[in-house]
């Protein structure tokens, strides 16, 4: 899920918004498909190959305060915007469905605000989109609760806010002076906000390794999290987290696929056992949170 934190680290790439005739043609493609697995599987799929999105390649569009960045895009994608767009595609039959649905995803009540998009996976994201329906967290059909474990960390967003650097005010060819008053305009605003614990549950790679039977459990076209237990951001980003990065899961041929915005430079699609056992005895990435994306 680099939402927003080692991603905001990294240079900001080239932006370049899609624009409502693209989400008609993205559209047009899958229009007869009712099914929404089939029409996660398909849309996601349509995606491969394209280029990782450095620096989060989404914002709040021309009249975002802190991060222009278009509110969509097409051309690139980071593990979070690569999820919420196939997601917001699938659930859409014309334009202004798919706006309304990637705000409602991105954003808490779907209101386009920097400080009320939905930065930390963990504490907004999740709970955010199982509140309006739109997904549910099933842990506990793949598992027993027996062999779950609980992910908590303290989410210091105040701490977070004043950890921006210059690089992450996103605002095309405004000064440098400008960009250094939207800063201390951040850290001004830190002191409104308290600490707040996330807490998950996950299921930890060790069980799945020993017994790789569990992954038969896991319906196709499920969203996965992945689980870093308290994980010390403070240095990069003011605060500790737990989820580090996601993506999709699909079903082919009975072997399970993870697809997703690779750090290492695109869309692309591994099978899920072997990408699992790069992490065995991890430091940090210990587990996965899944989820399962809802009919509307």
């Amino acid at each position: 899920m680099f939402q927003s934190f080692i991603l905001f680290l990294l240079v900001i790439g080239p932006c370049l918004a899609s624009s409502r005739d693209d989400v008609e043609a993205i559209l047009s493609k899958f229009s007869l498909e009712e099914n929404l697995t089939a029409r996660l599987d398909k849309i996601s799929k349509s995606f491969l190959g394209l280029p990782y999105g450095k620096g989060g390649p989404l914002g709040e569009g021309k009249e975002g305060r802190y991060d222009q960045d278009p509110l969509y895009r097409f051309d690139t994608f980071d593990c979070t915007t690569y999820v919420e767009t196939v997601m917001a595609l699938s659930f859409s039959r014309g334009v202004n469905e798919f706006e309304t649905h990637q705000d409602q995803i991105r954003y808490t009540n779907g209101e386009v605000d920097y400080l009320k998009r939905n930065h930390f996976t963990d504490l907004q994201w999740i709970p955010e989109n199982v509140k309006n329906g739109f997904m549910s967290e099933i842990n506990e059909e793949v598992v027993e609760v027996s062999e779950l474990k609980i992910a908590e960390a303290t989410i210091n967003f105040a701490g977070w806010l004043r950890s921006h650097k210059i690089q992450q005010i996103v605002i095309p060819d405004a000064s440098v002076e400008l960009k250094e008053d939207r800063i201390l305009e951040l850290k001004n605003l830190s002191y409104q906000y308290q600490n707040q614990i996330a807490r998950l549950s996950y299921i930890p790679i060790s069980s799945i390794l020993k017994r790789p039977g569990i992954l038969d459990k896991i319906p196709t076209g499920a969203v996965v999290n992945f689980v870093r237990p308290n994980w010390d951001l403070t240095e990069a980003a003011g605060t500790h987290q737990n989820i580090s990065h996601q993506g999709f899961l699909f079903r082919q041929n009975q072997t399970l696929f993870l697809r997703h915005a690779s750090t290492s430079g695109k869309v692309e699609e591994l099978p899920f056992i072997e990408y699992l056992k790069k992490f065995d005895g991890h430091p940090t990435l210990k587990g996965i949170h899944l989820m399962k994306v809802n009919s509307i």
